[in-house]
């Protein structure tokens, strides 16, 4: 996090690419293979809390001379509010129209949930508990939202915010009452919303190829570490945070040594796509590895490596058609697109 924040997006977009592996494996649970998610679990825990960070970051970013909070309100009106009641909208209807057909057409269920009649009641049902699984992200930062007025007043001072911070772990670790907000959110959210009052950056170092290598492994030991740990004790919570941040300090040092590298010349050509992506991919992987099992992969998910290849592959599809997608929308209705993805 430096002082122009040059790689924010960046970060955000490859953040994005490791949920969809989070993501990638609720096809293969429906069908029953058996596959083993052990490597799906490494990114688990350091994914929303890391893009958890970036937004709390962001918001008070440079408010420390004056904090417009009707302007905040409006912006997250547009960036936030407004694609959270399309996508949730018109999923609810999709996603009644594909089990249908799913059930009457294929009498197969490759779907969570039974199907829901389309009706008022069921849809404000849906903005609560949305089809889009992921969106639970996005909930927390909208509910979030009234509460960011008062966290002005805490982040402004260091004291007060380290007792209210720490009262909030304490919540968690000891469950005194239930916080709407997960813990895969809100103390992260807290956090960067403090640094970013603040405009504390990131160590800035330079890695060669040498240690690029050498730190990759190191960061998947230490999130193998805790992925099974669940929030209920103070030291994990602590842990689980200081993942967190040495996840986000190797991928900014990582980009920031590297950037004529492959990865990052793709993460910034295609950033442009990064919340389409993230909205779309639960939905795309449906779409792909549920065609592909009925094309008959299914029956040789039993090899555990065909089921990785399914993966990569339906992996590489995901992120074809959605920027394909993306692009033509852009292109054809560039004002549409602005307006689901916030931008």
């Amino acid at each position: 996090m430096k002082a122009n924040l040059q790689h924010i997006d960046e970060i955000r977009f490859f953040t994005i690419h490791l949920i969809l592996i989070n993501h990638w494996t609720y096809s293969l649970y429906l069908a029953e293979s058996g596959f083993d998610n052990t490597f799906v679990n490494f990114f688990f825990e350091i994914t929303s809390p890391a893009l958890s960070l970036i937004s709390g970051y962001l918001f008070f970013y440079k408010t420390k001379d004056h904090f417009n909070f009707p302007k905040k309100l409006r912006s997250r009106f547009h960036s936030l509010i407004v694609p959270y009641l399309f996508w949730t909208c018109i999923f609810f209807v999709i996603y009644f129209l594909m089990k249908e057909i799913s059930l009457h057409v294929f009498h197969v269920k490759y779907w969570y949930n039974p199907v829901q009649p389309i009706n008022f009641s069921n849809l404000l049902a849906s903005l609560a508990d949305p089809p889009l699984v992921n969106f639970w992200y996005l909930q927390n930062l909208i509910l979030i939202i009234p509460f960011n007025f008062l966290i002005y007043y805490l982040v402004r001072n260091k004291y007060i915010f380290s007792v209210f911070f720490s009262l909030i772990i304490c919540i968690y670790a000891f469950k005194w009452f239930n916080i709407y907000f997960q813990p895969r959110f809100l103390p992260y959210y807290l956090l960067g919303c403090f640094f970013g009052y603040h405009e504390k950056f990131l160590p800035r170092i330079r890695l060669n190829y040498a240690y690029s290598i050498a730190i990759i492994p190191l960061l998947f030991y230490a999130t193998s570490q805790t992925i099974y740990l669940e929030y209920s004790s103070i030291p994990v919570i602590i842990l689980k945070i200081l993942i967190v941040f040495f996840f986000v300090f190797c991928i900014y040092n990582l980009f920031d040594s590297h950037q004529n590298s492959l990865l990052f010349t793709y993460l910034k050509k295609y950033k442009v796509y990064s919340f389409f992506l993230f909205a779309i991919h639960t939905f795309m992987f449906a779409i792909v590895q549920r065609a592909l099992l009925r094309l008959g992969a299914n029956d040789f998910l039993h090899n555990k490596y065909f089921t990785l290849l399914f993966q990569v592959v339906s992996l590489v599809g995901v992120l074809y058609l959605t920027f394909l997608l993306a692009s033509f929308i852009r292109s054809r209705f560039p004002k549409f697109f602005l307006f689901i993805t916030g931008r």
